[in-house]
């Protein structure tokens, strides 16, 4: 067994797949962080304390955002645009898979956490998040709307 960067450094095909994963999760950002940061400083909450609240809204936000739509439709919108799409390793998708796997959203530190460990951690599925290994999800592929 060996760890995902172990794997990402030989792999194209892994290495497009993280690299899809990578741009979703951008369009997500900008999705859901775009429209609460310009309202945040239109109303002022940029200044001071005010701006950790709303990066922690902002999180739970985008938390809520990935795990309901995941559930629902599979993937998220950058997802569904990048032809990537969540499901079970084992059973049916319920919420609670898809609410574990995004919670480290919440915090900008436990998703960085999470790419490390994802990183350095040995895999047999190197499709897998650390959290996706703990929720019991992996993320495939399949046609997406840019083809």
């Amino acid at each position: 067994m060996a760890t995902m960067l172990e794997q990402l450094s030989h792999d194209d095909k892994l290495q497009s797949h993280w690299a899809k994963r990578l741009i979703a999760m951008f369009i997500d950002v900008a999705i859901v962080w775009g429209p609460i940061y310009l309202f945040m400083a239109l109303i002022g909450w940029m200044i001071g304390f005010a701006w950790f609240m709303g990066a922690v809204v902002i999180g739970f936000v985008w938390f809520l955002y990935s795990a309901f739509l995941e559930f629902a439709a599979g993937a998220t919108v950058g997802k569904m645009i990048m032809g990537l799409k969540v499901v079970p390793t084992e059973g049916k998708l319920e919420l609670y898979n898809t609410m574990m796997r995004n919670l480290v959203k919440v915090f900008a530190l436990f998703l960085a956490v999470d790419f490390v460990l994802t990183l350095l951690l040995e895999t047999t599925d190197a499709r897998q998040r650390f959290t996706d290994k703990m929720a019991k999800t992996t993320v495939i592929e399949q046609k997406g709307m840019l083809g």
